[in-house]
């Protein structure tokens, strides 16, 4: 999981720092100055799915996808834009780029069977990480899983993804080896649910 690194930790469940609400997301400004739009992704961003992925470094979409995959399949973009509501969510970062929006960010979950559980993962493009792109995310992701009474959050990665070791410690998660694969590590938080 590829992730963006931030100077100081926020509250896990905090809302992000200058962030204004629009009618289908959230406009954020990040360090630099950036302006990016935070929104649900749709089942019509497949080519730009596609273009991200393809855009970023082999390191990147081996820690994403633990795979060395140089393109996307059309099957594994479907999984990625169709999302089932009824037990994930996934929400893209972009940008404008001419009349185009481009993805530069990207993070999801998918709950278990009971509902209270779920795998997450956070990418972010290369030329746009250490930008705190990745908490802004991580932020919006952890507040729709509170929101579904979510309790806990995991992400399995590659032990040698160091920048997922960062945001990780930033973050205040948990970390172990993953009990199914020792050349996992796996990370975790739990929330404190919403108040009635």
């Amino acid at each position: 999981m590829k992730v963006g690194k931030t100077p100081s930790a926020p509250q896990v469940g905090q809302p992000p720092i200058q962030a204004s609400t629009l009618r289908d997301g959230w406009a954020e400004v990040i360090r630099g100055g950036d302006r990016v739009v935070i929104r649900p992704i749709h089942a019509d961003d497949v080519e730009m799915e596609r273009r991200f992925i393809e855009g970023l470094s082999p390191e990147s979409r081996r820690f994403r996808f633990l795979d060395t995959m140089r393109s996307p399949s059309d099957e594994l973009l479907h999984l990625l834009t169709a999302i089932d509501s009824s037990t994930d969510v996934a929400f893209v970062a972009v940008i404008e780029d001419g009349e185009q929006e481009q993805e530069i960010g990207v993070a999801r979950f998918s709950a278990g069977a009971d509902g209270t559980d779920c795998e997450f993962a956070v990418t972010v493009s290369d030329e746009w990480q250490r930008k705190g792109l990745g908490t802004h995310l991580m932020h919006h992701l952890i507040a729709a899983a509170r929101k579904r009474g979510i309790l806990r959050m995991h992400s399995s990665d590659a032990g040698d993804n160091n920048l997922m070791r960062e945001f990780a410690a930033h973050l205040h998660f948990d970390h172990q080896p993953d009990p199914d694969d020792h050349a996992l590590t796996r990370y975790s938080v739990n929330l404190t649910p919403l108040p009635a």
